[in-house]
């Protein structure tokens, strides 16, 4: 009995690349390729992070032996984090007493950095020794906080060859500073964490 059939429809001819390259793994490579390509630019015109990690802000203390100047550098763990100021003072010479007492009631703040609206702030010194009084503040849509630290530092030269040692020492709870350092190379820089004062700022 011969029946009504459904024809086949003709095969589509392959173009010469299709056997290498099907259109749909050509659609989906190029899907991959512009976010490959527009991710970054995304990314980097976004807000900056809400208060945490990447904004935690610390002191680097770096010193080279027998050299008589202080470097301290106030940045962020994450690097590109822009701080909305950035508040540093400096105070001394005064009398270190012992390896770790310092006469804080009594500092005279001389010398202030501000900064708005940046990265770092670098700050250099010949004082020895040398207190610093910090205030940062970050700001975001999503909240804002301020890291803060009251710091000295005090060098201490003994005879050959014990060299130079690094005494650190703190009045703000919750920040931990290292105990005596020599100064070379292979020990510093030192990175101490800032407090976190919260969204209420330095007390």
């Amino acid at each position: 009995m011969n029946g009504p059939t459904n024809p086949i429809p003709p095969r589509r001819r392959v173009g010469r690349l299709g056997v290498y390259a099907p259109w749909p793994l050509v659609g989906v490579t190029l899907i991959l390729v512009a976010l490959v390509v527009f991710t970054p630019v995304l990314v980097s015109n976004s807000h900056q992070p809400g208060p945490g990690l990447l904004t935690q802000a610390e002191l680097v203390v770096d010193r080279t032996a027998y050299n008589a100047t202080f470097h301290f550098y106030v940045w962020a763990l994450g690097e590109t984090i822009r701080y909305d100021a950035v508040r540093v003072g400096l105070a001394g010479p005064f009398n270190w007493s012992g390896t770790n007492l310092v006469p804080w009631g009594s500092l005279n703040w001389t010398r202030w950095y501000n900064g708005s609206n940046i990265l770092s702030e670098i700050v250099t010194t010949q004082a020895n020794p040398v207190a610093l009084n910090i205030s940062v503040h970050y700001v975001s849509p999503s909240g804002a906080t301020w890291y803060v630290g009251l710091l000295a530092f005090y060098v201490y030269t003994t005879a050959s060859p014990s060299g130079e040692s690094l005494y650190s020492a703190t009045a703000t709870p919750g920040i931990g500073v290292p105990g005596a350092t020599a100064v070379s190379n292979s020990t510093l820089p030192v990175a101490i964490l800032l407090a976190n004062a919260g969204s209420g700022g330095p007390s």
